[in-house]
């Protein structure tokens, strides 16, 4: 089952941080439709790990009208790896740098209509740094112990699909590290 534009499609906005395409396709059963694109470079989401605590980012969002829990995160710029625009971000946002940073899942963000990938690294080794926000953000730091990681994935309280992916992440890869750790 494959779509095929019919013609390059429309650029109908393009902004800062995204454009949107417009077009129609042709369906393998020769079927006529409408897709509307939006493109966006990619994002990174860092889960900063420092001591006993993952530190998340408290700020409000317009698009859900209302402060959210969530992880750092932002755009990948022109030329940047995913790794450097990782450490660029959380540099920026809560003025750390990460001794080692651990790539984590990479994924698409809603297939239906979004073409950016989003790629989450885990972060260790934290040093504190000068954070330099952009001047439209504040952000506030919140800290959830290691211990309660678990427990706030399983109380499903958390909205953002970037904290909940790089949460499990963070878990698995302790999971994963203790096992090795203990032997078996």
């Amino acid at each position: 089952m494959k779509e095929e534009w019919i013609r390059e499609p429309e650029t109908v906005y393009s902004g800062r941080v995204l454009s949107v395409c417009a077009g129609e396709v042709r369906l393998e059963d020769g079927t006529v439709a409408q897709r509307e694109v939006v493109r966006h470079s990619g994002s990174v989401a860092i889960v900063p790990v420092l001591d006993d605590a993952v530190v998340l980012v408290r700020q409000f969002r317009i698009t859900i009208e209302r402060e959210i829990d969530e992880l750092a995160a932002g755009r990948i710029d022109e030329g940047e790896t995913p790794e450097q625009a990782a450490r660029r971000e959380l540099e920026e946002e809560l003025g750390y740098v990460a001794e080692r940073m651990v790539p984590g899942s990479s994924y698409y963000s809603s297939v239906g209509f979004l073409d950016e990938v989003l790629h989450i690294f885990l972060a260790f080794g934290l040093k504190q740094t000068q954070a330099r926000p952009e001047d439209d953000e504040r952000i506030a730091r919140v800290f959830v112990p290691l211990e309660e990681v678990r427990e706030t994935l399983a109380a499903n309280v958390l909205d953002d699909s970037k904290t909940i992916i790089g949460l499990w992440d963070l878990v698995s890869y302790l999971d994963h590290a203790g096992r090795e750790e203990g032997g078996s």
